[in-house]
C-alpha cells in the first residue's frame, strides 16, 4: 500500500494550514500570558505547551514525509513482489517516519492533556472537584506509561518497525499499540469532559457567553470523534488506509486549540473590546461587574486584590437583594449597621494572576449580610462605610 501524488499534495495543504492555525493560537496564548505574568513568571502549563508545540511540529513533518514518500512497510503481497531497490529504500525511510510520527503524536497529545489538567487543578483549588482532577491526572499518567510501553514492546526488536518486509505484522499495522492508545486517550478525554461539564453548568452566565464555553467543550467532543475515526482507518481491515493520518493530525490540532483558546480571551477582549462586548451581551462594565473573572472580563487585578470563585451571592436579611455596585449608594441613604463576611479562595492564591485563573476562574461564595435598622449618631460623627470611606453627617440647622 503506497501513497499517491494527489493524496500527498492534498495532505500537505491541509496539514500545514491546520498547523498555521494551531501555532497562531499558541502565539496568542503566550502573548496573553506574558502580558499578564511577564516572561519570567510563566507557569508549568506554559512550559508543557512549549514541549507540545515542538512535538506537534515534528508530527506535521513526519506525517508529510510518509505521505510524500513511497509508503511504509504496511504492504500487500503484490507490493512485496514488486519491490525494487529504490522502492525498498523509500519504504524503509517511510517506515522510520511512521514510527517517529507515532511517538510525536503521543507526546504532543499527552502534553495538551497535562496542560489542561494543570489549568483545571488551579481552577478547582479548594473545591470538591479538585479530588476528581487528581484522579484524572493519575489516570492520564498511567495511560501515558501504558501507551509508551505498548509502542516499544509491541514490536521486538525495535528495528522491525522499519524492516521491509517485516516478519511481525504488529511492526507494520501497530494494531496492539493502536488499541491501547485508543482506550486510554479516548477514555481520558471523556473523563476530563465529565469533570468539566458540571463546572460549566454551575457558572452563572448570560446565554451568549455560555454558548461560547459550550462551543469550546464541543471541540473536545470533536477531538474524541477524530480519535475514533483514526482508529477505524487503522484497525478495520476493509478501511485501512493512509487516511488515518488526516484524522491523526486533526485530532492533534483540535487538542492544541482546546488547550490554548481559554487563555487568550483576555487578549482578544483588549484587542476587540467593542466587538466582543456587543456580541456577548452587555457592556464591558457589565461583564466585569457580574463576571469579573470569566473569559469576557478585562478588569486588571492590582496586587493584593481578592478574586472569588464559585456561585457569588449577595444575601440580605431584607427581602430585597442588593447589587454590589449599588451597595454604596444605597447605604449612604440609610443609617444601617453592616456585617460583611467573605468566604474567599485560599490566601496563598490571593495575589496570583496567572491568566488562566482570570480567564476561567469560577467564583466562590461571597456572603454580604445587610441588617437594616435605625441608628442614632451624634451630630458631626463620622459614618463608617463598607469601602473604608468616612462620610461626615451634616450638622442640623439651628432651630
Amino acid at each position: 500500500m503506497s501513497t499517491s501524488s494527489g493524496f500527498a499534495e492534498h495532505f500537505r495543504n491541509e496539514t500545514w494550514a491546520l498547523y498555521g492555525v494551531a501555532v497562531f493560537g499558541t502565539v496568542l496564548r503566550f502573548i496573553a500570558r506574558i502580558r499578564r505574568l511577564g516572561i519570567r513568571h510563566l507557569q508549568i502549563d506554559d512550559y508543557l505547551m512549549v514541549f507540545g508545540v515542538i512535538w506537534y511540529t515534528i508530527l506535521c513533518v513526519a506525517l508529510n514525509k510518509v505521505a510524500s514518500g513511497g509508503g511504509s512497510n504496511l504492504m500487500t503481497e503484490e507490493d512485496i513482489q514488486n519491490l525494487t531497490p529504490s522502492s525498498y529504500a523509500e519504504r524503509v525511510r517511510g517506515s522510520k517516519w511512521v514510527f517517529v510520527s507515532e511517538h510525536a503524536f503521543i507526546l504532543c497529545v499527552w502534553s495538551c492533556k497535562s496542560c489542561m489538567l494543570v489549568i483545571y487543578a488551579r481552577l478547582t483549588d479548594g473545591l470538591a472537584q479538585k479530588r476528581l482532577i487528581n484522579y484524572c491526572a493519575i489516570y492520564v499518567g498511567l495511560g501515558f506509561v501504558a501507551v509508551e510501553l505498548a509502542l516499544f514492546l509491541s514490536c521486538i526488536p525495535l528495528q522491525n518497525y522499519w524492516a521491509v518486509p517485516t516478519p511481525n505484522p504488529q511492526c507494520s499495522s501497530y494494531q496492539h499499540y493502536e488499541i491501547v492508545q485508543a482506550c486510554f486517550s479516548i477514555t481520558a478525554d471523556i473523563f476530563m469532559l465529565l469533570v468539566a461539564i458540571p463546572l460549566l453548568v454551575k457558572i452563572q452566565l448570560p446565554l451568549r457567553q455560555k454558548f461560547i464555553l459550550v462551543l469550546l467543550f464541543g471541540m473536545g467532543v470533536f477531538e474524541i470523534v477524530a480519535a475514533i475515526l483514526t482508529k477505524i482507518y487503522c484497525l478495520v481491515p476493509s478501511l485501512i488506509s493512509y487516511i488515518y493520518m488526516n484524522w491523526y493530525f486533526r485530532e492533534a490540532t483540535v487538542s492544541m486549540l482546546v488547550t490554548n483558546l481559554p487563555l487568550i480571551w483576555s487578549l482578544l477582549r483588549d484587542i476587540f473590546p467593542n466587538l466582543l462586548n456587543s456580541w456577548t451581551g452587555g457592556s464591558r462594565k457589565g461583564a466585569d461587574r457580574y463576571y469579573p473573572s470569566m473569559p469576557f472580563s478585562s478588569t486588571t487585578r492590582s496586587k493584593g486584590t481578592r478574586t472569588y470563585g464559585m456561585n457569588s451571592q449577595v444575601q440580605s436579611t431584607n427581602p430585597a437583594h442588593y447589587d454590589l455596585e449599588e451597595f454604596t449608594s444605597k447605604t449612604q441613604k440609610n443609617n444601617s449597621t453592616m456585617s460583611v463576611t467573605h468566604a474567599d479562595s485560599d490566601s496563598a492564591d490571593l495575589n496570583s494572576d496567572d491568566g488562566s485563573d482570570r480567564a476561567l476562574r469560577i467564583r466562590q461564595d461571597i456572603t454580604v449580610t445587610v441588617e437594616a435598622g435605625p441608628r442614632q449618631e451624634p451630630i458631626g460623627a463620622a459614618i463608617s462605610q463598607p469601602h473604608g470611606w468616612e462620610v461626615k453627617r451634616a450638622e442640623a440647622p439651628p432651630s
